[in-house]
């Protein structure tokens, strides 16, 4: 009787053997499991600071863009229109529609140039204002005059337009006329340009 006893306690002792093996097994295999979710980053914040630092550097090419953008929204302190071609002629009392007129682009192209370069002419302290430039271009007098047409301009004040006057003829002095296609005696063009002033 006293060893059917010891056999049951025997064979009853190695489930329990099993049953504590598991358990201490399953607890290894959990506190693993938490130590590497623990130590390993969130896919979250990986991504969000991929994110940030994507958006950062995209943001600073912006800036600088948005920065030169508006640096060059500022209005230039000179406009020029395009040259237009006020007329042509030749001897005799035929009148010839500006709109048939050929064009002279060498001409068009210097007095645009020497327009545009008139800037200094109106001082820091003017208001600015427009100014006609029209130029005499005389084939069979062998001739080219500059003038300010008074009813094209709003700048009024004398020392300015003298000193724009100046700097358009003193620029276009050097075009010649010599070899020059053209199919009328006399032609008339005129440019305006706009000053901004910098008051």
């Amino acid at each position: 009787m006293g060893r059917g006893g010891g056999g049951s306690f025997g064979t009853t002792d190695r489930p329990i053997r099993t049953q504590l093996v598991g358990a201490l097994l399953l607890g290894l295999v959990l506190v693993v499991t938490g130590l590497y979710l623990w130590r390993r980053p969130p896919r979250g914040d990986l991504g969000s600071a991929a994110a940030e630092s994507s958006s950062s550097s995209a943001s600073a090419p912006d800036e600088a863009g948005v920065r030169a953008v508006v640096a060059d929204a500022a209005p230039p302190l000179i406009t020029v229109s395009e040259v237009r071609m006020v007329g042509c002629h030749d001897r005799g009392p035929k009148v010839t529609p500006p709109e048939v007129c050929d064009h002279l682009p060498p001409i068009e192209q210097a007095l645009s140039h020497a327009v545009e370069q008139s800037l200094p002419c109106v001082p820091s302290t003017d208001a600015g204002g427009t100014i006609e430039y029209l130029a005499d271009v005389s084939f069979s007098r062998h001739k080219l005059r500059i003038i300010l047409p008074r009813s094209g301009r709003s700048v009024q004040d004398r020392k300015v337009v003298t000193s724009c006057a100046t700097a358009v003829r003193d620029a276009m002095h050097s075009v010649t006329l010599d070899g020059l296609d053209h199919q009328h005696a006399r032609y008339q063009l005129a440019i305006t340009a706009t000053y901004r002033g910098r008051s």
